[in-house]
């Protein structure tokens, strides 16, 4: 249990960084003004191709039971993602970041349909980093539930 708090709150830390890294975010003070991130942020585009679930994947729930699933390949620097509870109103997104002082984000973003999405950040992730990702669930502009952080190498 005390696991499970703690890391809900890592997710939750690392959420509210991330979310703070995303454009139209406000600052916390003035002086941030000039530590402006970059964030690559691509809507997920549909595919009929699959990925295999595996130790690279991330799920997410809904406070019930799954709501979706997230894949990173290093190969194309390709993040897959899947909702899988379609018909809870819950979009699926996918943020994370490199080690490179945290900038630059990443944040991928699908529909509220079924079935795999990608996004491909090839041209923009370097290579041979560290990236650090979670899958989360969303309602309008509101997190709803988070993941664990998952660090996969780049290509």
């Amino acid at each position: 249990m005390r696991r499970m708090i703690a890391g809900a709150a890592g997710a939750a830390l690392a959420a509210t960084a991330l979310v703070g890294a995303l454009p139209g975010a406000a600052s916390a003070s003035a002086g941030d003004a000039s530590l402006k991130k970059t964030v690559y942020s691509q809507k997920a585009k549909p595919t009929r191709k699959s990925t295999q679930f595996d130790a690279k994947c991330n799920t997410v729930g809904n406070g019930h039971k799954s709501a979706g699933m997230a894949c990173f390949r290093a190969k194309g620097d390709r993040v897959w993602i899947k909702d899988t509870a379609p018909g809870d109103g819950l979009r699926i997104e996918v943020r994370g970041t490199t080690n490179s002082n945290g900038n630059p984000g990443y944040r991928c973003y699908g529909n509220h349909k079924g079935g795999w999405q990608v996004c491909n950040f090839d041209r923009q992730m370097a290579e041979k980093r560290i990236f650090l990702w979670y899958v989360s669930t969303w309602k309008g502009s509101k997190i709803k539930w988070t993941s664990d952080e998952k660090m996969l190498r780049t290509s």
